[in-house]
């Protein structure tokens, strides 16, 4: 009988090759001769399996692991079973047959044999025969071009074949235990840590000051905590070395090697870090661990109230400030004095429906009815709106119907007064609340708890053993499972990522930092290393320097292809790849930021952010936070270097800010970063794109070109140079009328109205709270009174007046 494609087990057990026939007995079971006695023997049904029609795997495109030992010299494989369980039948080239049903066997297939996946890679393959990357170092590895011709096996479950394919291999969704954070978090970090082990692939959004560090070592610790390993990558070492000095301050550093090129592996063969010492006092009884665990539970509930009451505080003094200044401005324009009191409160709500009302009755969109039943309708609203405005809000002054706009200025002035009351009072009410808990305590204890777990983890994983001591940087790769045994975290560049792991063994997870400028090439291949993945960048931030020349050889490579837009590499960083690519992937954006005073980075929140993010600083009344000088007319910029902005740096601004801890000044142009090298000695000076991932307490940012240019306007590198400023942001730039209003201009127009030193109307509404919050309820309003006008097109036209309000209002600033 051939048996050949087919798989019986008799009571659990593979016995296909011993099988001489095998048939049904009736409706009882199965009669089974075997080949080595020629006795029948009679099965139960139950006891057994038979199956058939297997599914034939390309030995090519396949390994092989025998009890996790890659295995060579396959001539076939043949896949039994359905989606939930395989069994394995493996015919080698001499002739022997292994079959399996107990999980020795496990086959990893590569997505390459996916025609979609491979023509990805073919293109990404030859995008990097143009990238230099490699070509200027000795004794490396190769150039990236030469580490892609090596990839031939892209293992499905990898992190890569979703990327490459993901109709075929769409991210899979993971379950994850109880989280430890023992470098501190917030709401947002607590969301993407968890969105990392929940999802095969996640991304996280890390604007400046956001604490991307921080969440990073979380994730690397909860990987720890389970047993797994992690390649943590970026584009440059720095990002890295972050990590690793964060690991080391902590004292779990032993845990990471630094590897990349070839000097990186050298100096980590000559420093090999010995597991510490005190190591043996990391372990935990069973019952202190669960009572440490359910601790750190409590902890993290309580914890999580601290933080929506610290979120929601945070929200109202950014709208507190906002109001407070636009309130300013709205009495200077309009003759009010800012100090008077207010006799009562009133809702804000309540006076902005009847501002509403009021607006409505003067706009010539209004269909109004001059007889009959229409006519009465409008006598009674006009009635109601009034007696309330009397009676309700305790307005005193003549109410004409004919000229509503004194009647809106006083509603207005009314917004504002009680929106600020009510502000204030929500935060005292915050305050309180906020102080029935020990923040700070709790903090601690949830850091102390998570990295006593972690340790605990740590102990566990290294007790009672020799540290392995590798020999050369060939042994790194070559004893590539011993490696992460003795090392589950790998600090890598991107394009060494491939060099620093045994080819056959993926790690559990890579992390991406800075991906936003990472290349779309490079990353796709450190994703090759690992089954899950972790992308995290700021698409609003600088991506990799490209040339003209660079760009348009990527455009030619991409044309014979047909692949996504969301591949080509002269458009998108790897970062904004993966967004397009796979459009339904998980993405957290991590909100809180720490680093910048409030009016400095609020311009980058409102611009560039949408007022997502929650400024945790405070502002505490600092003078010259944001200050603008504009040179005397001229052309006075010659090849990107403008003389007149070095003498004004120097003579006007410097001696103004004797008193900073540190300064650094920034430029788009390298021309005029060298000129102010060779005049100032003692100030850190650099291009933006250099200086994305620093800070200092002081940025002074020389703008150089006569017309502001699109590369010097580009909303990134702007986003990049003012969040650079902890404490002062000064932009130096020419005095010349511009021919367009960009982004440029929107950060001189936003200094000035901090500073109120402007007050011309178009500044008066630079984020115009009252406006936005008319806006919100109008539109609101128009959803629940469709008896407003008799026909739709009336509604319509109203909520399209709102915007146009909004946008009106606004103006450049925010809306264009």
């Amino acid at each position: 009988m051939d048996l050949s494609k087919h798989f019986v087990l008799l009571n659990g057990e593979p016995k296909t090759l011993q099988i001489d026939t095998i048939q049904k007995n009736g409706n009882t079971g199965y009669s089974v001769r075997f080949k080595n006695n020629g006795r029948t023997y009679n099965y139960a049904y139950s006891k057994v399996t038979w199956l058939s029609t297997p599914e034939w795997k390309d030995p090519t495109q396949c390994k092989v692991y025998i009890n996790g030992t890659l295995t060579q010299n396959i001539r076939e494989i043949w896949r039994f079973g359905n989606n939930e369980h395989s069994y394995w039948r493996i015919i080698f080239n001499n002739n022997f047959v292994l079959d399996d049903a107990s999980g020795k066997i496990t086959v990893a297939q590569s997505c390459l044999q996916e025609t979609a996946a491979k023509d990805v890679l073919t293109y990404m393959k030859n995008v990097a025969t143009i990238n230099p990357l490699g070509r200027d170092e000795q004794n490396h590895e190769g150039t990236l071009s030469q580490i892609y011709n090596s990839v031939d096996f892209i293992d499905k479950e990898t992190a890569a074949a979703c990327y490459l394919n993901p109709a075929n291999n769409k991210p899979k969704k993971r379950c994850h235990a109880d989280l430890v954070f023992p470098f501190g978090c917030n709401t947002s970090q607590k969301i993407a840590v968890a969105n990392a082990f929940e999802h095969q692939i996640s991304v996280i959004q890390g604007p400046p000051g956001t604490g991307k560090t921080q969440t990073i070592l979380n994730i690397i610790a909860n990987i720890i905590r389970q047993g797994k390993t992690v390649i943590v990558v970026s584009n440059n070492n720095s990002a890295t070395a972050n990590v690793f000095e964060k690991l080391e301050k902590y004292g779990i550093g032993f845990i990471a090697a630094s590897l990349g090129n070839k000097d990186n592996k050298t100096a980590f063969i000559a420093n090999q870090p010995i597991i510490p010492t005190d190591l043996n006092t990391w372990g935990l009884e069973l019952t202190t661990y669960f009572k440490v665990r359910q601790h750190l539970h409590t902890t993290s509930q309580h914890l999580d109230k601290v933080y929506e009451l610290q979120n929601e505080r945070a929200l109202l003094l950014q709208e507190q400030q906002t109001i407070g200044l636009e309130w300013k401005h709205f009495c200077k324009n309009n003759g009010i004095d800012e100090n008077i009191e207010l006799e009562n409160h009133i809702n804000s709500k309540r006076i902005l429906s009847i501002w509403l009302s009021c607006q409505i009755w003067t706009d010539d969109k209004y269909v109004k009815h001059t007889h009959g039943i229409g006519k009465l309708k409008e006598q009674i609203k006009w009635w109601w709106m009034k007696w309330t405005c009397i009676n309700r809000l305790h307005i005193q002054k003549k109410i004409d119907k004919n000229n509503l706009a004194p009647l809106i200025l006083e509603l207005q002035t009314l917004y504002y007064k009680n929106k600020i009351l009510e502000i204030e009072q929500r935060i005292e009410t915050i305050n309180q609340e906020m102080a029935l808990y020990d923040a700070k305590a709790l903090t601690n204890n949830l850091v102390k708890d998570s990295m006593t777990l972690l340790k605990s983890s740590l102990y566990d994983h290294y007790k009672d053993r020799e540290r392995v001591v590798f020999t050369d940087t060939k042994d790194i790769k070559r004893q590539g499972v011993m490696m992460k045994n003795e090392y589950p975290v790998i600090l890598s560049t991107t394009m060494s990522a491939r060099s620093c792991v045994f080819a056959d063994e993926p790690y559990d997870y890579i992390i991406m930092d800075e991906a936003s400028q990472v290349s779309s090439e490079t990353g796709t291949l450190a994703l090759t290393c690992a089954k899950n993945a972790v992308i995290v960048g700021d698409t609003k931030q600088l991506p990799n320097v490209e040339t003209e020349e660079d760009r348009q050889k990527l455009q030619i490579i991409a044309k014979p292809y047909n692949i996504s837009d969301g591949y080509d590499c002269s458009k998108y960083s790897f970062l904004e790849s993966i967004l397009k690519v796979i459009p339904d992937i998980t993405e957290t954006m991590l909100r809180e930021h720490y680093r910048c005073h409030p009016r400095i980075i609020n311009f980058c929140n409102q611009k560039f952010y949408g007022g997502n993010l929650l400024i945790m600083t405070e502002d505490k009344g600092e003078e010259n936070v944001l200050t603008a000088i504009r040179t005397v007319k001229g052309n006075h910029a010659i090849n990107h270097l403008n003389q007149r902005e070095i003498d004004v740096v120097k003579n006007e601004l410097l001696p103004t800010l004797k008193d900073c801890s540190s300064i650094g000044i920034v430029t788009p142009y390298n021309n005029q970063v060298d000129a102010f090298r060779q005049q100032l000695n003692d100030i850190k000076i650099g291009t933006i794109h250099k200086y994305q991932g620093r800070e200092e307490d002081t940025i002074i940012m020389s703008v150089v070109d006569n017309q502001i240019s699109e590369f010097a306007d580009d909303a990134k590198m702007l986003n990049v140079a003012v969040s650079r400023a902890q404490k002062h942001f000064c932009l130096v730039m020419t005095g010349n009328e511009q021919a367009k209003h960009r982004n440029i201009m929107d950060l001189l127009d936003y200094i000035a109205y901090n500073n109120c030193t402007v007050t011309e109307s178009k500044l008066a509404s630079i984020f115009d709270y009252l406006y936005d919050q008319y806006t919100e309820q109008r539109i609101n309003f128009l959803k629940n009174h469709p008896q407003i006008s008799d026909y739709a097109s009336e509604n319509l036209t109203y909520l399209k007046s709102a915007t146009i309000i909004q946008y009106t209002i606004k103006g450049r600033f925010m809306n264009r």
